[in-house]
């Protein structure tokens, strides 16, 4: 899916956590913070595609093919590869948590293991594992391309998902269900009620996330299969199909302002 997408779920998954917080607002910002940046980490690996990589990265490292061969190869840093795993999620949510045991060390010297400073902060490098892993679980249901899905029990070089089920962008319901999970929870959030504000958070992001699998899976159509400009524009008529005149035509609208695909 697109990147904004996959950013404002690793936000809900964030508002979730950031509810079973007895901080203040700024750790919860921090919660939601790092689990947007799990959200959108993944898509790191599509840097290959950048103009200027192949005379910087790629000659730094001395890489022996180009970076639009490298995007669409299975080199384990080629995109869907390490960084679309299990691996990577775990590594960079323990890199969080060394992150903040080098912090807290720095101010008192209480700290003096990893494990407890791990337990302390388990909210911020805990939501950003889930913002990965939701990036990774909504990466499956898009079509398998030339990795046929993603490389998610890395280092085993397996690949799985590439279902299909949806296309990589235009996925405009989607993205509103998610958004919407994102504001509900976020005016819980930042209220004055407090009491077992979890139970409300968990609940509307459970009926969000089951919403999404209807969504993806009573569309008939199997983006595996036909022409890549005919996919993209079925994609668009899904849409028109199941938002009304009226947003569909805002979400058009967003979208062309929209530098990035969406």
């Amino acid at each position: 899916m697109d990147i904004l997408t996959h950013t404002i779920s690793g936000i809900a998954v964030g508002t979730v956590l950031a509810s079973f917080s007895n901080g203040d607002i700024r750790q919860r910002f921090l919660i939601l913070c790092f689990s947007a940046l799990g959200g959108a980490l993944p898509d790191i690996d599509a840097i290959s595609l950048w103009s200027r990589f192949d005379t910087t990265l790629g000659y730094w490292f001395d890489l022996q093919e180009t970076g639009k061969v490298i995007y669409t190869s299975r080199f384990w840093y080629s995109h869907h590869g390490f960084m679309h795993s299990l691996a990577a999620a775990f590594i960079f949510s323990l890199c969080i948590g060394m992150l903040f045991y080098l912090k807290d060390r720095t101010i008192t010297k209480e700290n003096v293991f990893l494990s407890i400073c791990l337990k302390r902060h388990w909210l911020i490098w805990g939501g950003f594992l889930g913002g990965y892993v939701a990036h990774l679980l909504e990466d499956m249901v898009t079509p398998g391309g030339t990795w046929e899905g993603i490389r998610f029990f890395f280092p085993l070089t397996i690949y799985i998902g590439g279902t299909g089920d949806v296309w990589w962008w235009n996925n405009y319901d989607i993205f509103l269900v998610v958004l919407t999970v994102v504001l509900l929870n976020l005016t819980l959030l930042f209220s004055h009620w407090r009491f077992r504000i979890w139970k409300y958070t968990s609940l509307i992001f459970l009926t969000g996330f089951i919403i999404v699998i209807i969504q993806i899976k009573s569309g008939d159509c199997d983006f595996n299969k036909g022409e890549y400009a005919l996919k993209e524009q079925e994609s668009l008529n899904i849409q028109q199909q199941r938002l009304s005149k009226g947003i569909y035509s805002r979400m058009v609208k967003f979208d062309k302002w929209l530098k990035i695909y969406f």
